[in-house]
């Protein structure tokens, strides 16, 4: 049944972004390798894919390991003999102050956003390259565009995936391997449950911030000892997520993500050009657009007024 489908796999799909794109695609026809590192989230698939009778199966994936994406793609190309379609969209946020980071955990950031990519993409691509045809949908952001506050190891994996994207396509351009960047801004998922931040900051949970919007002195109180722990940037991260949490709960819901990916996906198929970008939400549009306008100096300052 599979042959007569295109093939699709996207990574990081048991929520959010991930979940509603393999459902969509399945929906148009795709059949569509919802992959995840946690197979216990499947569950979120199941009744979906029984009561649509979908073209859908879950399957384990972790980016982060070299054995399980080779594994999983080995299984993809031996039961179809392609794949058509690779959407990389695993990933999380690491939100905090530069100085504040360990060594150890940006490179686990690097390690799931930028690397867990790669592996992913080097494994599809000689089966692309073989059946001279393919495309590859990389999730960036926003933040792949401009430089936000109290965000700079996602912000900098997201520029490297930028950087990444546009260089291969001129690699991947005679083998009919099209590239695209897909750059939302803030989007109303899980992905604020997920975001980490660094041991100095431990006393404050992700959790605890997206329920409270009162500031980081405000929670700490009179208590003098845990004012020490806090970061030297502490008032400048909560400035910022003052921001971002109201943004989130505003944000427009993941399947307007996946209506773009998938309306890229077709727009590409029957396009001679190798390399495209799809701006998602209006906060990315005008972000996008003030970076274009604006010189150096006054882009730094706009950003610092809206988010800071």
């Amino acid at each position: 049944m599979e042959n007569q489908h295109q093939i699709a796999v996207v990574t990081g799909s048991s929520t959010g972004i991930g979940f509603e794109t393999s459902l969509l695609l399945a929906r148009n026809g795709f059949y569509t390798y919802a992959t995840m590192r946690d197979t216990t989230k499947s569950k979120n698939f199941e009744k979906i894919v029984v009561n649509e009778n979908l073209p859908l199966e879950v399957l384990y994936l972790d980016v982060d390991k070299s054995d399980s994406v080779k594994k999983a793609i080995n299984k993809i190309l031996e039961k179809n003999g392609k794949i058509d379609v690779l959407i990389n969209n695993a990933g999380y946020g690491l939100f905090g102050a530069l100085e504040d980071m360990s060594i150890e955990g940006i490179k686990e950031q690097f390690e799931t956003n930028l690397f867990g990519t790669i592996r992913t993409i080097k494994e599809v691509l000689p089966i692309m390259r073989n059946q001279k045809k393919g495309i590859i949908v990389n999730i960036s952001s926003m933040s792949g565009i401009v430089g936000i506050p109290a965000t700079s190891i996602y912000v900098s994996t997201k520029y490297a995936l930028e950087g990444l994207s546009e260089s291969m396509s001129y690699e991947l351009e005679q083998y009919g391997i099209k590239v695209i960047l897909i750059e939302p801004g803030v989007i109303k998922t899980n992905f604020v449950s997920n975001i980490k931040f660094p041991d100095i900051m431990d006393s404050i949970s992700s959790q605890a911030l997206l329920a409270n919007n009162d500031s980081l002195d405000a929670r700490s109180g009179t208590d003098s000892g845990r004012k020490k722990n806090l970061s030297s940037y502490s008032v400048t991260v909560d400035k910022f997520l003052s921001h971002y949490y109201p943004a989130i709960n505003k944000g427009p819901l993941p399947k307007e993500v996946s209506n773009v990916i998938l309306e890229a996906i077709k727009n590409v198929s029957i396009s001679s050009e190798s390399f495209f970008r799809y701006l998602v939400g209006e906060d990315a549009k005008s972000l996008a657009e003030a970076k274009k306008s604006m010189s150096d100096s006054e882009l730094h300052k706009f950003i610092s007024q809206n988010l800071l």
